[in-house]
Parts: structure tokens; C-alpha cells; sequence
């Protein structure tokens, strides 16, 4: 892979690495890029026409043409753009277009979540409808014959497997699975993978991988250790970035400066004045979220949890609950904030907040995607405030604070130490704390067990013909 010859030299702003071209420049609001006018196949535009999705979103129209050069590339990009598609049309393409042995794995993504493997595969299998591409989803969590199955496909040959990183080190070290002759690696994700602790195992499976290939890498966030691995195991690759950090402008954002424990009194507050529907509540720990599960329930709310403790078999009917809105109301902690194709949640509430300002961002990301409204709300108790500070930094901007519902009252100062300070006139006291308390786009992929059921040629070829752009009423974009 890696034919093309640079385009141009620049220096990236991540750290370490030097990309031979840096695609930032933002295209003019009227600019729209069709898929049509990109050199996909014909058989992925069918599946594209099918399912309604004609206009690009930013990430795919600037990364796909630089995937089917061939390049390797970092694209720095948030939930939510479309990335899923950016890599996954054009990856299809190249399957087709160019000879590759059947019987090898071709194309690797590695996720660092089962939730996002398992979105990706659900993608694939929608985009990749009309091609004769095998597809494998290989992640933990699934009982012997599961892991068999995987086994089973691996001798047969893989075009794609999606897999995540835990999962895929198992059948490595069984020597299951032959990595020699993959010509496509592609890291989604990838900030995450490294706070989740993966990036050895990252590093042990690129060891298998051969020198010649494809390098794809997609990350929120580009930390001085991923540019490293960039800088070590890419190409020549071309830089992407689109929308670094930032919350779409359509979520409104608010927070209740409150005590720990007047937390649950401010939840009952905000879904009496707006009943639950829709919404995603993010704690800080699973035990928090067991906790608070019961105490909703008790209060009649229609609610599910989702944490770690849970078997795939679990989360799965939990999700598949909460996007067929048999749930009202998720309460979650940070598996959910990325990832998760759930693209009409009204509300995101922050019940702790994320330590990290960059979790508080993907969090938020759950709502007002594919153009819609959504608001988020976060609930800042005594320990929160640091984070808070953090979080605003982040944002460039001080979020408006909600008047606290009768009945609680305003939290003690808290300073960086976790100490308190003293009362009103007391030593600690802060005017900090008197300020503080002033106050489309799109479609979803439809998972098609029917992988290997082909629609007749016949209908295939007159269905291109009949593809014109404008004619496909209600069409959006791919925001996978």
C-alpha cells in the first residue's frame, strides 16, 4: 500500500509526528460532497442509495478520497461525524478493486469496546449489502461457542475483522489467527484504547501485521504517546482534523452547583418539569450506578442500568431496551459515552462529573446528533468543582448555572485539596463561591443478518441507472 507520493510537506500540531499533508481547512458551508462524486464502487453507492444517504458529512468527504489513494491517515474527529463511514466505504472499495488472497485476514479495525465493535460490524454489514465481503466480529464476553465460531472463520478467511484488542491477543496467542498477509489496519477510537490500558496489547498486534499496509487511525484526541505509535508504525500519513473537542452548538448546556446528597432531589426536579425520555444519566462508578438504578425504580421511573458487571447477553438487552424505547431512561457510567449509534437522545445528565474534560465531551456527544436539539445537564457537587474548571477550560466558556430547587441548598466551598472552607466570614471562604453561583442529516444502519442474501443483478444495474442526484427524497448523510 502507500503507492502515492506526498502531496506536501507541512508539521503536524500532534506531537511527534510529522504527516506529509494536514487536510484542517474547514470547506465552506455551501460546499456539499456527494458520494456519487467520489470513487467508491458501485456496489457500495447501491448500498449508500438504499439507504438513503447521499451528502458526505465533513470527515468523509475529506478522509475517503485520501483512503482510496491508498494513504495512510490520522483522522482526529469525534463521535458522531461519521467517521465509522469515512473508513469502512472506502475500505469496502479498495476489497474490491484490488486482488487480495481469499483465504487472509485483509482489512483489521480494532474498537476498544465491545459496544463499538459490535456498531462498527452492524455498519458493515448494512454498507457492504451488496458486495460478497466477509465480515467477523470478534469481541469478549461471549461463551465457548462463540469463541469456536471465530476460530471456524479465521481458517476460512477474513476480509474484515472487527475486533477488540483483549479478544483478538486470545486467538493470537492460541495461534488461531495468521496476521502476515493483512494489507489494512485501522485503529478506531484510538485515545480510548489508551486510557482503557490497551496499547500494549495494540503494540504486540501491529508485531503481527506486515510493514506493507494501509495505516488508518482515528482518535478524539491526539495524546503525546498515540502521536508516538503514529510517528513509529504510519506512512507518510495525511492529518484530518474535524471539530477537535468541541460540543455540537445545538446542546444546551446548564449545571446545578449543589451538595452531594441534594443530588437524587434535583433529578425527581428536572424530570417533573420534563418527564424521561430519551435520556442518558452518567455516573462516575458501576456501584453508583446500581445504586441509583434502584433508588429511580423505587420512585417509579422507567429505568435500566448499564456497567461493566453486566454479561454481553445483558448490555445487549439493555440497549437493544433503551433503542426500542421499551426504556425510558439509561443510567450509565463511561461505557456508554462513546460509541453507541443511539442518535434521537433528548438528554444527557452528568450525575458526577467526568474527571476528564475530553469524557465530559464525548458524554454530551450522546445528544443532538444528526442535526437535532438536545440538552445536557451536570450536577456539580462539593468534589466536582475542580473538574468543573476543567471542563470550562475546555469549552472556553463559563457554563450557566441552574437555580437550585426548593428545599436544597448550596455546597460549601471545596477547595482543590478536597478541603472545606469555613463558613460565611470563615478562613477558606472565597468570592469564587459568590460567583459561581450567578447565574442531516442522517440515518442509521440497519443490521442485516441477511449478509450473504445478494439482490439480483438485474435490479442492481437498474437501480445505478436510475440514481440521480436530488431524486432520493429525504436523503442524508452516512453518520455512522
Amino acid at each position: 500500500m502507500n503507492n502515492s507520493e506526498p502531496q506536501q510537506t507541512a508539521s503536524s500540531t500532534a506531537e511527534n509526528v510529522t504527516p506529509d499533508t494536514i487536510d484542517t481547512a474547514t470547506p465552506p458551508a455551501e460546499e456539499i460532497v456527494y458520494f456519487e462524486d467520489l470513487a467508491l464502487s458501485d456496489d457500495v453507492l447501491d448500498a449508500l442509495w438504499d439507504m438513503r444517504f447521499e451528502k458526505c458529512t465533513p470527515v468523509q468527504g475529506r478522509c475517503i478520497p485520501h483512503i482510496l489513494e491508498g494513504r495512510d491517515l490520522i483522522g482526529i474527529a469525534q463521535t458522531g461525524t461519521g467517521k465509522t463511514a469515512a473508513y469502512l466505504l472506502p475500505m469496502l472499495s479498495l476489497l474490491q478493486n484490488e486482488p487480495h488472497a481469499e483465504d487472509a485476514v485483509n482489512c483489521l479495525i480494532m474498537a476498544p469496546t465491545r459496544e463499538l465493535a459490535q456498531q462498527i460490524d452492524q455498519a458493515l454489514q448494512g454498507f457492504a449489502y451488496y458486495t460478497h465481503t466477509n465480515g467477523v466480529a470478534v469481541y469478549g464476553g461471549n461463551d465457548g461457542i462463540r469463541f469456536e465460531q471465530e476460530r471456524k472463520a479465521f481458517a476460512k478467511g477474513a476480509d474484515i475483522i472487527v475486533a477488540t484488542p483483549g479478544r483478538l491477543i486470545s486467538h493470537l496467542q492460541l495461534g488461531n489467527l495468521d496476521l502476515s498477509r493483512t494489507t489494512h489496519l485501522i485503529l478506531d477510537e484510538a485515545d480510548r484504547m489508551l486510557d482503557m490500558g490497551f496499547f500494549d496489547d495494540i503494540k504486540t498486534i501491529i508485531k503481527e501485521l506486515p510493514q506493507e499496509r494501509q495505516t488508518i487511525l482515528f482518535s478524539a484526541t491526539m495524546p503525546a504517546e498515540i502521536a508516538k505509535m503514529a510517528k513509529e508504525v504510519m506512512h507518510d500519513p495525511v492529518e484530518v482534523k474535524i471539530a477537535v473537542s468541541k460540543p455540537a452548538e445545538k446542546i444546551d448546556q446548564s449545571l446545578y452547583v449543589c451538595r452531594d446528597g441534594d443530588k437524587t432531589p434535583i433529578l425527581k426536579h428536572i424530570f417533573a418539569e420534563q418527564p424521561p425520555e430519551r435520556v442518558i444519566v452518567f455516573v462516575s462508578s458501576k456501584q453508583r450506578v446500581k445504586e441509583l438504578n434502584v433508588i429511580l425504580k423505587r420512585k417509579g421511573f422507567n429505568c435500566a442500568a448499564m456497567h461493566s458487571d453486566l454479561d454481553q447477553a445483558e448490555r445487549d438487552e439493555v440497549m437493544l431496551g433503551f433503542k426500542h424505547r421499551k426504556i425510558d431512561m439509561l443510567i450509565a457510567t463511561d461505557i456508554v459515552s462513546r460509541g453507541i449509534d443511539i442518535d434521537d437522545i433528548k438528554m444527557v445528565i452528568n450525575y458526577d462529573a467526568p474527571r476528564d474534560p475530553e469524557d465530559y465531551v464525548h458524554r454530551i456527544g450522546r445528544t443532538a446528533r444528526a442535526g437535532r436539539e438536545g440538552r445536557a445537564i451536570t450536577l456539580i457537587g462539593e468534589k466536582d468543582r475542580y473538574p468543573l474548571s476543567k471542563i470550562e477550560r475546555l469549552l472556553e466558556k463559563k457554563l450557566p448555572r441552574n437555580p437550585l430547587p426548593e428545599g436544597c441548598k448550596e455546597p460549601e466551598e471545596v477547595l482543590r485539596d478536597g478541603q472545606r472552607g469555613g463558613g460565611r466570614g470563615g478562613k477558606g471562604h472565597s468570592s469564587r463561591s459568590r460567583d459561581s453561583r450567578k447565574g442531516g442529516s442522517a440515518g442509521k444502519v440497519v443490521h442485516s443478518h441477511a449478509h450473504d442474501a445478494k439482490k439480483p443483478a438485474g435490479q442492481q444495474r437498474a437501480r445505478r441507472g436510475s440514481r440521480s442526484r436530488g431524486s432520493n427524497k429525504g436523503a442524508g448523510k452516512a453518520e455512522a
